[in-house]
């Protein structure tokens, strides 16, 4: 019944995909209030402070597509890009729509900043939340759940989407088992939007009908387990190797063919040689 009910995503590229972060909330300052490039003595919001800003987000895309391109990726995932002034919960805000208004020195910049991965060749996408921001009362701002919400993440992607082409989406903070009505409610999403990849962060066996959902490596669940390959025997998950540290042979060992390996991609990361050095590359 599930099978019939739920189609098997469609993305036949499963190369890697770099996990961009642009700033950091422990790097917060003053002149830094967003936390930028994980520099708190970077003065983004002082005279020239948008030119400072601007050659500093440049340069960390053309690092980052150096490395993407070496590693023979698909394209990357920019996980903040909004900065992060706000501390966890509210970290990542996931709403592309905002940025003008919580990361004014980062707006004028995005367009160009996206641009430059697609002239590589490469996919872009970025964070999305089915919260809504809110900033009542004098607590500061807040993720809260509530409202429509397929249209409050179809906003959000279908704004990526025009403005930048953004066609890869993680989404933080989504229910996942906690929410069983979610499953559903994504699945709608992802057969309006069949050109993009949702890339869910909670998630349980029906989420593999429709989405490559999220995961750590080692692997707490292997998509290999005959559940899962019950239910959809082309499944695959896109899988973090950010704090691997078993080497290429581990790696071996518990890699399951399909799945998109995602890495850190803004430096010259254990895990971008990681992949860099993978022998056997996901086609």
């Amino acid at each position: 019944m599930f099978r019939a009910a739920s189609p098997v995503v469609t993305w036949p590229d499963r190369r890697p995909i770099g996990a961009l972060f642009v700033a950091s909330n422990f790097h917060v300052s003053r002149v830094n209030p967003r936390g930028w490039f994980n520099s708190p003595e970077l003065d983004v919001i002082g005279y020239g402070g948008a030119d400072r800003f601007r050659k500093a987000m440049l340069a960390y895309a053309d690092r980052s597509i150096a490395i993407l391109k070496r590693t023979g990726s698909q394209g990357m995932i920019v996980w903040n890009l909004e900065g992060e002034e706000f501390p966890h919960k509210t970290t990542y805000i996931g709403d592309p729509r905002l940025l003008s208004r919580l990361a004014p020195e980062a707006e004028p910049v995005a367009d160009e900043f996206f641009a430059r991965f697609r002239r590589a060749g490469l996919a872009v996408g970025l964070t999305v939340r089915p919260q809504q921001l809110t900033f009542a009362g004098g607590a500061g701002p807040k993720q809260e759940d509530g409202g429509d919400y397929d249209q409050l993440l179809l906003e959000k992607i279908d704004y990526a989407r025009s403005r930048w082409g953004a066609t890869l989406f993680y989404i933080d903070s989504n229910g996942g088992p906690r929410w069983p009505a979610e499953a559903f409610r994504l699945r709608r999403i992802a057969q309006q939007r069949q050109q993009i990849l949702l890339i869910p962060e909670h998630h349980d066996v029906l989420y593999y009908g429709f989405s490559a959902p999220f995961g750590l490596m080692p692997k707490s669940a292997s998509i290999s387990g005959k559940i899962v390959r019950w239910f959809y025997p082309q499944a695959f998950q896109a899988i973090s190797i950010s704090d691997f540290n078993g080497g290429e042979a581990g790696l071996e060992a518990v890699y399951t063919p399909g799945d998109i390996l995602i890495f850190q991609a803004w430096f010259e990361s254990p895990s971008a040689r990681l992949i860099e050095n993978f022998g056997r590359r996901p086609e």
